[in-house]
């Protein structure tokens, strides 16, 4: 968020904004360049020099920041006799930053350089010394800046009556940068806190907006206000969004400008909150979210075990007591219940459609002071949210009294409205949940396609749950178009003890999300679930079913349980999911397979889905394969997967001695492009490395195969027991070429890679490396898709004829 300064928030336009013109994304130390200094003529204060001189006073106000972001700030600069005062050394001219914590500090004018017909103002102070000049516009060009030892960047522009000028200072952070493996102009990119400061300059209705960002490049794009702005309470909120038609490239940008609505008594505010995506063809996408400095202010509702009822609740000191106080009560826009932290609060929170229900100016459910407070549900829910979004729940603790005494969920979001609407914006973050029968954390809808969008699920602990941890679903149908849900990401998440039950369905999932369209799950720990589960169809750790443009990366599942019944498998994109990517994950230890695609009978088809850089690591401990595909419907019904690049290691255990590497379930017909490259397969204590039924098909190119004991590929029917006959049908032929590879893979240490955890790099999973003497290198096919731009460990992939095989691209 950006807030604008309260003294000039008045000069923004607030009708017809159709703002925000020229969005550069600078590299600030760029900026930092060197002047050699002009010797010509150095005047020393008082000294005058006799010239033309612009008796009106001129303003110049900018935007200043170092390389460490705590030091950002508001620049100002004032020349009472105007040009006049760039004649001459006059000590009452002052050059000033104030800092977002509100220090200020100034600098005088010392010294004036004259060469020809130019002129620079040296200013200096213990502090801040910059040099001042005018470019050949008449532009303030701002130089030489050093804050207190360090270098540093003011950005400024003049203001005037019809130009009034908003400095706004905050930063921003980037939410994708630990996939980076980059540095830009030596900062590498990661999640820390960085500077993100806006200049904005209005003239003849349109603004000019001039970002100074610590990573980034010079990128020009337009941005507009969406004209349909709203009022709600004390505060007008307008979306701003960018480019022209918003398909401006590469820098996409979402936000709100949030200002004090016309006629309102509070204090005059204006802020700007936003979300960027910066597409770069050297670095990948580039995600991030603003955060102001200042913001306007919210009414905040304070809840302490000392507090009462009776209260007014807008302070610590005058807190309220109890739950059903804040249930009493409808939340606007922008409000905040805040409980306080190391304590526990007994009840159920519940928030219907007339709590909050705007997307621009989301209501805060969190703990204040120190450690997090706990919502103790008992037999019930722990917050309930019923038709209503724009809501964020950070940093708490909801617990229930048991997975075999709770009946209900811990955190519900529910949407049953007719009419196939999407309620906006829900962030769950930095929250515990545990001790409840039916799910952790559910975003669920029952009405055709409504639901719910934008969603973020991040940094929560979920464990200790009967059914599901984490989940999504809607009303399904396998003949309806549409989802119920949009945008949803769950993100640094751990899950575990997730115990599954008899219910006559799957249970004991980690993470399980259905009806939703354009969905991530990344970066997340599933464990030790599913031992209770009865039923033959799930559970599994990470997956999807009946969902579009999706993916899981970036992920570990393990020590996940069949129960009783079957599967109990790490990875899985199933019934009705289409444009599906599984990548850089890492499955092991699983009962059922590390990694699944298949259709259920009933679901919408299945297609395009993409299963690449993943390892897995003894998985199929009583079902399965280290790779299992599976079809209920008839071939069409499931079509076009490509598996390639993936290192699969398999060890057979007793409680599965029909286990493959690649296997395919015994059930309808799996024949429609599907297609394996550059895999390693490695088979030990006599599993087979692939069994396909007879009546079944794939097409093989460019896999390494091998096995401890003998060579065993089951293949329509027939058994084949080297690579050399199992190129008799037809597989392993490439451009007319014999490929692939039977022999050991000289991985370096495979079967012993072991468990990750949470929070820790899956890129320290050395076991899967390539040996610098391998046969897998350089011994790939030439893939002419897109098969993305990383391998396995963040190694930059060569994008040409002379691929890697397995998960590794050794450089």
């Amino acid at each position: 968020m950006f807030p604008m300064t309260p003294e000039i928030t008045s000069r923004i336009p607030v009708r017809g904004l159709i703002i925000l013109r020229n969005f550069q994304f600078l590299f600030l130390f760029v900026l930092l360049y060197s002047c050699s200094v002009d010797t010509d003529i150095l005047k020393e204060p008082n000294q005058n020099i006799v010239g033309e001189t612009n008796i009106t006073s001129m303003v110049y106000k900018g935007i200043f920041a170092t390389r460490n972001s705590k030091f950002r700030g508001v620049f100002e600069l004032r020349l009472p006799r105007g040009k006049g005062d760039l004649l001459e050394v006059n000590d009452n001219v002052t050059g000033k930053i104030t800092l977002q914590t509100g220090e200020v500090f100034k600098a005088h004018a010392e010294r004036l350089v004259q060469k020809s017909s130019d002129f620079k103002l040296i200013f200096g102070s213990k502090d801040l010394t910059f040099t001042f000049d005018l470019d050949e516009n008449n532009n303030p060009l701002i130089t030489d800046v050093v804050f207190q030892g360090q270098s540093a960047a003011i950005i400024a522009a003049q203001e005037t009556e019809d130009s009034p000028v908003t400095p706004v200072t905050g930063t921003y952070v980037c939410t994708n940068c630990q996939d980076q493996n980059s540095a830009i102009n030596g900062i590498e990119l990661n999640n820390d806190e960085r500077t993100f400061n806006m200049l904005l300059t209005t003239a003849d209705g349109n603004t000019n907006i001039t970002i100074q960002a610590l990573v980034g490049i010079l990128v020009d794009t337009q941005l507009f206000v969406n004209e349909s702005c709203t009022s709600n309470g004390d505060y007008t909120f307008c979306v701003i969004k960018s480019g022209e038609n918003l398909t401006k490239e590469p820098i996409t940008w979402t936000g709100v400008h949030r200002f004090t609505a016309e006629g309102s008594n509070s204090v005059e505010c204006s802020s700007i909150s936003g979300i960027f995506n910066y597409s770069s063809s050297d670095f990948g996408s580039i995600k991030g979210e603003f955060k102001s400095d200042k913001s306007c202010p919210n009414k905040t509702y304070f809840v302490s075990p000392t507090g009462n009822d009776a209260n007014t609740g807008i302070s610590p000191q005058d807190a309220w007591k109890s739950i059903s106080k804040i249930n009493s009560i409808d939340l606007k826009p922008g409000d905040a219940v805040l409980f306080e932290g190391n304590n526990s609060y007994n009840g159920n929170l519940y928030l219907n459609d007339q709590d909050g229900n705007n997307s621009a100016n989301p209501i805060r459910i969190a703990s204040y002071g120190t450690g997090r407070a706990t919502i103790n549900a008992g037999s019930s829910y722990g917050i309930y949210a019923y038709n209503t979004s724009g809501i964020i729940i950070d940093n708490l603790i909801i617990a229930g009294n048991g997975i075999n005494t709770n009946s209900n969920s811990g955190i519900q979001f529910y949407n049953d409205l007719a009419g196939d609407i999407k309620l906006d914006f829900i962030e769950i973050t930095n929250t515990e949940v545990y001790g409840f029968k039916n799910f952790g954390i559910a975003i669920g809808a029952w009405s055709k396609n409504s639901g719910f969008s934008n969603v973020l699920i991040e940094n929560n602990k979920v464990h200790d749950i009967l059914d599901v941890g984490i989940s999504s679903y809607g009303e399904f149908s396998s003949i309806k178009t549409g989802y119920a849900h949009s945008n949803i990401t769950v993100r640094n998440c751990e899950v575990y003890n997730i115990i599954g039950y008899s219910k006559n369905s799957h249970s004991g999932d980690g993470i399980v999300l259905s009806d939703v369209q354009t969905s991530t799950i990344e970066h997340c720990t599933v464990y030790d679930s599913g031992s209770g589960n009865t039923h033959c169809g799930g559970p599994v750790g990470i997956w999807y079913w009946d969902a579009d443009q999706v993916t899981i990366q970036f992920s570990e599942a393990y020590n996940i349980s069949s129960g009783t019944g079957c599967d109990g498998g790490g990875f899985d994109l199933d019934g009705g999911v289409t444009n599906g990517i599984m990548q850089y994950n890492y499955s092991h230890d699983n009962d059922g397979s590390g990694f699944l695609a298949g259709q259920f009978g009933g679901s919408r088809p299945m297609q395009n889905i993409v299963i690449r850089y993943n390892i897995s690591e003894n998985d199929a401990g009583t079902n399965g394969g280290s790779l299992n595909l599976f079809n209920g419907q008839n071939s069409l019904s499931m079509k076009d997967i490509y598996v390639y690049n993936n290192t699969f290691y398999l060890s057979e255990q007793a409680s599965n001695t029909n286990s493959a590497v690649i296997k395919y379930t015994l059930w309808k017909p799996v024949s429609n492009n599907m297609n394996f490259y550059n895999n390693i397969l490695f088979a030990k204590n006599g599993a087979n490395l692939i069994d396909i039924p007879n009546g079944y098909a794939g097409n093989f190119a460019g896999n390494l195969y091998y096995t401890s004991g003998i060579f065993k590929i089951n293949y329509n029917g027939t058994t084949y027991n080297s690579l050399t006959t199992f190129r008799e049908t037809g597989n392993e032929i490439f451009e007319n070429l014999p490929v692939g590879y039977q022999g050991l893979p000289m991985l370096t240490s495979p079967g012993n890679g072991g468990i990750i955890g949470f929070d820790n790099k899956l890129s320290s999973l050395n076991a899967y490396k390539l040996k610098a003497d391998s046969p897998a290198l350089n011994a790939g096919i030439n893939l002419s898709f897109d098969r993305g731009t990383r391998d396995f460990y963040g190694s930059n992939l060569i994008q040409t004829s002379l691929n890697d095989i397995g998960a590794y691209e050794k450089m």
